[in-house]
């Protein structure tokens, strides 16, 4: 809202200045480029319900391919936190600042169908969660864009998959969604707004038993790349959503860790936890530019030891070895999300930890099931 008003205040300056010059000049005749630079500071949803209604000049401008991709690269990203409601999440972000802006945190104003959701550039994956919407064996699954409730029906599949996904490949700019049969050891993918049909992924040159315990986890979805990794594992799959091939990196390994992976959305990151659990190392993994394996490399540490007296006393408890669990990030790299883990199911404050000023904040958001990084837009098909 900040970054609106501001927009609106500056559209404004300008109008008044023309009008002291005794200038006929107004909003009509500022330069495309102008008012284009001042539209990408608008929300999604203020862009939809309000600035697209404005005028025909205006709508042209904002509902176009440029525009759309322009605004969504100028975004940044939040997470979604899941609670005991998955239908309710909480939006969480990093407002713009100086070394370092503060978190904004506010309910999500739609609601998810069902818990079977995932989130790539403001598209969600969701199922029908009624059972009169089913056809027997038939699964339906659909793609919404919250902010314009825009919703396109999925072909409907046979036989229950575990976690449908959605990746986007940036050179073609296209969205493809991906099912997951790891009891078949078959995956399958459609290319949105293109295929008719579901077409399968090779998964012959993978090892089957890595396929079998990897398909079965949450993915994490990164730009270009969908990515499979499970506890105690020694490889990650990643899905180059491109070329629709899968591949093999080896994850660096280290016996008597705590091992979370999380996605920033540009690449997967890896912390390992020591026995205090208040401190971790952390690697990024990164595609390399021919797409054929991934990259580890080793970035500094995160160390909340000295925060241990502040943090116990604001949370009212004293933090047990293993104490705190990352469960995501917040612009890129900048911001570290994390839960008590010994009261995961029970809700306790969330401490966020910035990377760069290591200051820390709290905030309650009840029971926290799982974190997922999201962007709102106006990505349709009609604009790929």
């Amino acid at each position: 809202m900040l970054i609106c008003y501001i927009s609106m205040c500056l559209l404004c300056t300008i109008m008044q200045y023309a009008e002291e010059e005794k200038n006929y000049t107004n909003i009509d005749s500022l330069p495309d480029e102008m008012l284009f630079r001042i539209l990408l500071e608008l929300e999604p949803r203020e862009l939809y319900e309000s600035a697209m209604l404005v005028c025909r000049r205006w709508y042209k401008i904002i509902d176009t391919r440029n525009f759309i991709q322009e605004h969504l690269e100028h975004s940044r990203p939040g997470l979604l936190i899941v609670g005991s409601n998955y239908k309710c999440p909480t939006f969480v972000s990093v407002s713009a600042g100086r070394g370092g802006g503060k978190i904004d945190k506010f309910d999500y104003p739609h609601k998810f169908s069902s818990l079977y959701w995932l989130t790539c550039n403001g598209l969600a994956v969701e199922e029908y969660d009624h059972p009169s919407k089913r056809n027997g064996n038939t699964y339906n699954h659909f793609i919404k864009n919250h902010t314009t409730n825009k919703r396109f029906a999925l072909p409907p599949f046979s036989g229950y998959d575990y976690y449908s996904c959605m990746g986007y490949a940036p050179a073609s700019n296209e969205y493809k969604v991906v099912r997951l049969y790891p009891r078949n050891l078959e995956s399958s993918i459609l290319t949105l707004g293109v295929d008719k049909s579901w077409r399968y992924i090779d998964t012959t040159h993978i090892s089957s038993e890595e396929v079998a315990k990897l398909l079965r986890y949450r993915p994490l979805v990164t730009e270009g790349f969908v990515h499979w990794v499970g506890w105690g594992r020694t490889c990650i799959l990643s899905l180059n959503i491109q070329t629709e091939i899968i591949t093999e990196t080896r994850i660096p390994q280290e016996r008597l860790r705590i091992t979370i992976f999380l996605s920033t959305w540009r690449s997967v990151t890896m912390l390992r936890g020591s026995r205090s659990g208040l401190s971790w190392d952390v690697w990024e993994m990164t595609m390399k530019p021919n797409g054929k394996s991934g990259e580890w490399k080793k970035v500094p540490e995160i160390d909340l030891e000295a925060q241990k007296c502040r943090m116990e006393q604001h949370l009212e408890c004293t933090l047990v070895p293993e104490g705190l669990y990352p469960v995501g990030w917040l612009n890129y790299m900048e911001v570290l999300v994390l839960c008590i883990s010994e009261n995961w199911s029970a809700g306790k404050d969330c401490v966020f930890y910035n990377v760069g000023t290591q200051e820390i904040q709290f905030f309650n958001l009840g029971c926290v099931r799982a974190a997922y990084i999201h962007k709102n837009s106006l990505v349709w098909f009609d604009h790929t």
